[in-house]
């Protein structure tokens, strides 16, 4: 099946016209994340269709996978209209900022999308705004950063997940966040643009990149593929879901025929330790996970060279965000 972006629009709207329209706690629907982008929404012929359902009230689900096909979810976020009632403060919210700075509106009741959208444009860019927004993703990863410096167990879900917000520290200081799937494929590119090329590399280095060569990955993909599977049977986190599997392996599959392994080894590492969450594995899925942890140094004795690479990291971004205030006052 060919799959192009007028099918997925037509997907959207689809959806949004038999579910959503005639719901009367739905205020407004949107379709965002990559089919908002000029890019190919497209990783290795898998994609998901994003959409965000805007309720009256506290909505009764935060979030829904909806298998279409092999190749194809959606993907649907439920948020109360109370979380968008001050658009001013939005601006300096990284998530919901840019989630409606471009959207596409589907479907409204009142005009919720137009006093918001225009309410939260004016100013976004200015510094205040944009520091802001990357100082929320500096300060999560700074925080992570310094449970595990003093005391705290090596757990890297929670160190990737440091890893994913101080990647997107310096990122949203050149736009929006970058997904999971175009994390360190984006990342390059966005640290040109902050004059900070040299932090690609770093990046590479807090997850045991210049260790782990493709063919490590390309071995790991097999007890990666069957712990992943174990873990939909009972997923903590919907990101764990039964469709996420190929939407996962064709992205890393990609990378790998890229010859980007530094993206490949970031998505086998950060979809495991999503279903290492779950608890449902079996002891030898189990110790298989901790062989690979340790082998690209995401736990044993290598950590504290990973924390070290993490703490290099941050305080130059640190420097870039405190220089940018001082001269902008």
């Amino acid at each position: 099946m060919r799959i192009t972006r007028e099918m997925l629009l037509k997907l959207a709207k689809d959806t949004t016209e038999k579910r959503f329209k005639p719901d009367p706690n739905v205020v407004a629907v949107f379709l965002v994340g990559s089919m908002r982008t000029d890019g190919d929404p497209l990783i290795g012929g898998t994609t998901d269709v994003d959409l965000l359902v805007i309720t009256k009230g506290e909505p009764d689900l935060e979030r829904e996978i909806i298998k279409i096909s092999a190749e194809i979810h959606l993907d649907l976020m439920f948020e109360s209209e109370k979380a968008y009632a001050k658009p001013r403060e939005l601006r300096a919210d990284p998530w919901r900022g840019w989630a409606m700075w471009d959207p596409m509106l589907l479907y409204e009741k009142g005009r919720f999308f137009e006093y918001t959208q225009s309410s939260l444009r004016a100013q976004f860019d200015d510094p205040s705004n944009v520091l802001a927004r990357a100082r929320y993703f500096a300060g999560r990863a700074r925080d992570r950063w310094t449970a595990f410096q003093f005391g705290g167990e090596a757990d890297p879900a929670k160190y990737l997940l440091a890893v994913q917000d101080a990647a997107n520290s310096l990122a949203v200081m050149n736009g929006a966040p970058l997904p999971e799937r175009r994390l360190f494929t984006g990342f390059a590119e966005r640290a040109k643009k902050a004059k900070k090329p040299e932090l690609a590399n770093t990046l590479t280095a807090m997850i045991g990149g210049l260790d782990v060569s493709a063919d490590d990955i390309r071995a790991w993909l097999g007890p990666w593929e069957t712990a992943f599977s174990a873990a939909t049977h009972a997923p903590v986190d919907l990101r764990v879901h039964p469709v996420r599997l190929a939407y996962y392996k064709s992205a890393i599959l990609a990378a790998l025929d890229a010859r980007d392994t530094s993206q490949a080894l970031w998505l086998v590492l950060h979809s495991w330790a999503l279903a290492a969450q779950a608890g449902n594995w079996s002891a030898e899925q189990t110790t298989l996970w901790d062989s690979a942890c340790k082998y690209a140094g995401l736990a044993g004795t290598s950590f504290e060279l990973r924390l070290q690479s993490m703490d290099h990291f941050l305080d130059a971004v640190e420097e870039v965000l405190d220089k940018m205030s001082t001269q902008y006052g």
